[in-house]
């Protein structure tokens, strides 16, 4: 019997799987950074899949369950929302594991729906289902560490193919110089909207290394700031609803039983504890972005001047 242990080969299998059910999916993050020679390995994969698609893709796994050799399939214990378009359109995660034979290791899957930072019109895969590096380096602007190195790796190879995309992700200071300095004026004012720092480049006198490394320092807390406010309400919230589910009694999680049980039993839980569909609904991007800069503004490092200079539109931090 075949045992799949290569996170590369399941990942082959099973974007083969959604493409026979007709289901649209992008492949990013970590297995991406991987495709795209900016990471070494990583085990679990993480999928971008319309919510118009999530029955089907429930579908699907009933019907792989129910093939020999069966899989299986189950949501994790840390479950994040139930895999239904009534939470994921709204920006929510939904974690699995997913065993392909019997002799499989255990596969991590996250499937988003509404990717963060990523805007709808910018979604681009190419004909193997990997999402362009240019939605990689949105996703990657989060408030870790390891994960700005990836985004300025990727904008230096979008700029080196003169896409001009890379200037919204270069953060390493002389090959920012250098692609400002080479692009169009046309790239420049574009990319410049979208990226108020870039303003800075064009300035006469010219700002010093040091004052445009402080500035390539603030964007970053923004975006830092910015990501933990939006994601901190999806993780309250999660808490909130798990606690309260784990107070009933005879509780146990996740179960055996075949996914789409697993699937009824966890949304019903959600219905009973009110976890929110959409846990940015009482609050508008405006206030989140106001309430991330405002961090910013109590201590006395930074003035309002320089967070304007830098700050990225709202529609771009929060899409």
């Amino acid at each position: 019997m075949r045992a799949v242990s290569a996170p590369l080969d399941f990942l082959k299998i099973f974007a083969a799987q959604l493409r026979g059910a007709g289901i649209e999916f992008a492949i990013t993050s970590g297995m991406a950074c991987v495709h795209y020679g900016l990471q070494q390995t990583t085990k679990d994969s993480d999928w971008i899949i319309p919510h118009e698609d999530l029955d089907k893709l429930r579908a699907m796994f009933v019907r792989l369950e129910g093939e020999l050799p069966p899989w299986r399939v189950s949501y994790r214990q840390i479950c994040g929302a139930p895999l239904d378009a009534e939470w994921m359109q709204h920006g929510w995660t939904s974690h699995l594991s997913i065993w392909d034979t019997a002799g499989s290791v255990e596969h991590k899957v996250d499937i988003f729906s509404k990717p963060p930072r990523v805007k709808p019109e910018e979604m681009s895969v190419d004909p193997d289902g990997w999402v362009s590096r240019h939605v990689v380096a949105q996703m990657k602007k989060t408030d870790r560490d390891k994960d700005w190195p990836i985004v300025d790796g990727l904008g230096r190879w979008l700029w080196g193919k003169r896409i001009e995309t890379g200037l919204l992700h270069i953060t390493d200071l002389a090959e920012l110089r250098a692609a400002w300095n080479q692009a169009a004026p046309p790239a420049r004012e574009r990319m410049a909207v979208r990226r108020p720092l870039l303003r800075l480049l064009a300035q006469e006198p010219p700002v010093s290394d040091a004052e445009l490394r402080l500035m390539v320092a603030l964007e970053r807390m923004v975006w830092e700031r910015v990501n933990e406010k939006r994601h901190s309400r999806f993780t309250r919230s999660w808490r909130h609803f798990y606690r309260a589910w784990r107070r009933e009694e005879n509780w146990r999680w996740p179960t055996e039983e075949p996914f789409e049980r697993q699937h009824q039993r966890l949304a019903q839980a959600a219905h009973r504890h009110a976890l929110p569909a959409n846990p940015l609904a009482e609050i508008s991007r405006e206030e989140l972005v106001g309430a991330a800069v405002q961090e910013l503004r109590s201590g006395d490092r930074f003035s309002e001047k320089d967070i304007a200079a830098v700050l990225p539109p709202v529609a771009e931090l929060l899409p």
